[in-house]
């Protein structure tokens, strides 16, 4: 976690982990086993709380819906030969 003074306040910079691993079902139906880790900032945090029950757990589960979708849509080597 970290935190940047800018010019218009300090915004403060979440980490979460996926863990454990979740299953993604590629476009040639092999299962592959997942984890992340994402980086998100809270530009207003009034918003997030009158929004939103759980800012990081809603973020969790759409990192993990977004990253079920675009590899959903990979065969199995494409994603092996994308990996960094």
């Amino acid at each position: 976690m970290g935190y940047y003074i800018l010019k218009y306040g300090i915004f403060r910079t979440e980490q979460l982990e996926m863990q454990p691993a979740f299953q993604i079902l590629t476009k040639d139906s092999v299962t592959v086993a997942v984890d992340a880790v994402v980086y998100f900032r809270i530009c207003d945090p009034c918003v997030s709380i009158t929004n939103v029950e759980d800012a990081p757990r809603s973020t969790r589960l759409l990192a993990q819906t977004t990253l079920r979708n675009v590899l959903g849509t990979k065969t199995l080597a494409e994603i092996l030969s994308d990996r960094e």
